[in-house]
């Protein structure tokens, strides 16, 4: 697996790379302005429920009840115990199956060869696989083979949870906008696992003279892959939270867009300028509702004129008209008459 100083060297290497731009970031998401935050879009929300659901679920994928019981530790024996002394112990803990059995003449046919294969790809790959032998000849390869489907199934399914939760019909354009990045992390997490057991060094574990030397590299994946996907997920999820919310990630409108949107509020407006129109137009030929909109209109007036008898509402209009400037508005309002002609014409 990947050692400490290797961690540590690509730390040093991009730390000052990274750093300033997350500073950087988490500033501009603390000054991104509330009037501009908006509730999560309901496609949005269902997206991160199945991102959610599938992180969890790979979450607890590492829990040691769903993987298989690795005999050397619940025997508390060496990786270089005998066969015949390894399953001894185990029948004092539990009943032996088959499995046991076929277990143990691989161990006593492949000697340290087949107990390092067993540590590095687990006990099915060991029992199971019918075109490979410890010990011989390009066995790691061929065990690797075996053991290839078996490692990418839970990576497949995961990249089609990917693709679910980034469609445009079920996260509309906000998880869209994700998709290739998404695939990106999903093909990227397989392919490190794969090269990491495909160039595991096995030398260490043969060297290895107590159980707590030994690295378990099978059950280190199972551990690492679960807590890999459930952080893609979740990464995923927040981007995707920050975009729908508008706190960030904001990409300015294509003109396009905005023609689009323009056209849409033209219609609209358009439309209750015409439902107006057939409303006054039917008002007005009719007598009876001529009648009504006259008296309404005369009533106004007259209940507006003894509104502005009053002495409170004359003093309050001499008070506005001192604080206003009449001849900068009716410059303004000559401006705004000009240009409104001057588009007509």
């Amino acid at each position: 697996m990947v050692s400490w100083k290797t961690i540590q060297s690509i730390v040093i290497f991009f730390g000052p790379i990274l750093v300033p731009r997350l500073i950087a970031y988490y500033r501009s998401l603390r000054s991104t302005p509330a009037s501009q935050i908006r509730p999560l879009p309901p496609a949005t929300s269902y997206a991160l429920a199945v991102l959610f659901a599938s992180a969890l679920t790979a979450f607890a994928s590492t829990l040691p009840l769903f993987h298989p019981t690795n005999i050397f530790r619940q025997t508390q024996s060496r990786l270089q115990t005998p066969a015949g002394v390894l399953l001894t112990r185990l029948a004092s803990i539990r009943p032996l199956t088959s499995s046991d059995e076929t277990l143990r003449r691989v161990l006593d046919t492949g000697g340290l060869d087949a107990r390092l294969l067993y540590a590095r790809f687990g006990p099915s790959v060991l029992i199971n696989c019918p075109f490979a032998a410890p010990g011989a000849i390009d066995s790691s390869r061929n065990y690797l083979l075996y053991a290839a489907p078996t490692l990418l199934a839970p990576h497949l399914l995961h990249l089609l949870v990917l693709g679910i939760a980034t469609s445009r019909f079920l996260s509309g354009a906000e998880g869209a906008r994700w998709r290739t990045i998404a695939t990106i992390a999903g093909l990227l997490l397989p392919i490190f696992e794969l090269w990491l057991v495909a160039n595991y060094d096995d030398r260490a574990n043969a060297r290895s003279t107590r159980l707590g030397e030994v690295d378990f590299v099978y059950w280190k994946a199972l551990v690492w892959r679960g807590l890999a996907i459930a952080g893609t997920d979740a990464v995923l999820g927040w981007v995707m939270w920050l975009q729908a919310t508008h706190r960030a990630f904001l990409t300015p409108v294509s003109n396009g867009e905005r023609v689009g949107e323009s056209t849409r509020m033209v219609e609209m407006v358009l439309g209750k300028v015409r439902g107006l129109g057939m409303v006054r137009n039917g008002s007005a030929r009719d007598a009876g509702l001529r009648r009504k909109v006259e008296s309404y209109w005369v009533k106004e007036g007259e209940v507006m004129k003894d509104v502005f008898e009053q002495p409170e509402v004359l003093q309050a209009q001499r008070n506005a008209l001192a604080r206003v400037d009449i001849n900068r508005i009716g410059t303004e309002a000559d401006a705004y008459i000009d240009s409104i002609l001057g588009r007509a014409m």
